[in-house]
């Protein structure tokens, strides 16, 4: 994976992002390409959808600077447009996410691998 220009972690409130920040980390060895850990939540919703908010984003916010990489928090009311233009803006080149429920046809990654066709995807299950 050369010339890798940034790498995007997408992650949720749950603490298994560490699984995903760690991935990231290993895949940019050697790289030293920017890594973004993002999270983002369609408007209307609570950043992290529990009581325990504050906490939360202090753990993602710490667990991004550890991996010496920056957190980004995105609202907007459509989430795979969010994503979809950070990743434009940032010119990532590989974003790392977790698996996705449902059907696969249908599904946040599938949305996403189609409106970036150039874009490598680890999916990290």
């Amino acid at each position: 994976m050369d010339n890798l220009n940034g790498i995007m972690v997408c992650v949720t409130y749950q603490k298994t992002c560490d699984k995903l920040i760690s991935h990231g980390i290993k895949l940019n060895e050697g790289l030293n390409a920017p890594l973004y850990v993002v999270h983002c939540v369609q408007t209307g919703r609570n950043f992290l959808g529990n009581p325990y908010e504050g906490e939360a984003l202090e753990y993602l916010f710490t667990a991004a600077q550890i991996a010496g990489g920056e957190l980004t928090l995105l609202r907007k009311d459509n989430v795979d447009d969010a994503l979809v233009d950070f990743a434009k803006i940032h010119d990532i080149g590989l974003i790392v996410m977790g698996s996705s429920p449902g059907r696969h046809d249908d599904n946040i990654i599938s949305r996403l691998k189609q409106r970036l066709p150039d874009v490598k995807f680890e999916i990290v299950g």
